[in-house]
């Protein structure tokens, strides 16, 4: 089962990552728990980040994310993956 969320984006300035991810995790963990019956932590306390540096560094991003669900032995039907228009431009 999968067990964590890649996700490359461009962070709004008026809107700080600390609060994004809490909305994040908070809306999933209620709606993951609401489907599986649960209550409780869903997400780790922590998380970990990454400024992208350049043009190559989003590229080796983009090529990361993509090929994490082969590397963790996951079928088409066990992930979902979706890339901007601009990911998409990468090989």
């Amino acid at each position: 089962m999968p067990n964590h969320v890649h996700a490359l984006f461009v962070q709004n300035p008026d809107f700080p990552l600390e609060k994004l991810v809490l909305s994040w995790k908070t809306f999933t963990t209620r709606t993951i728990n609401k489907l599986i019956g649960r209550t409780g932590t869903l997400w780790q306390r922590d998380y970990f980040d990454r400024l992208v540096r350049d043009d190559k560094h989003f590229r080796n991003c983009v090529r990361y994310i993509r090929r994490n669900p082969e590397k963790a032995c996951l079928t088409k039907s066990e992930y979902i993956l979706y890339e901007s228009n601009l990911a998409k431009t990468v090989e």
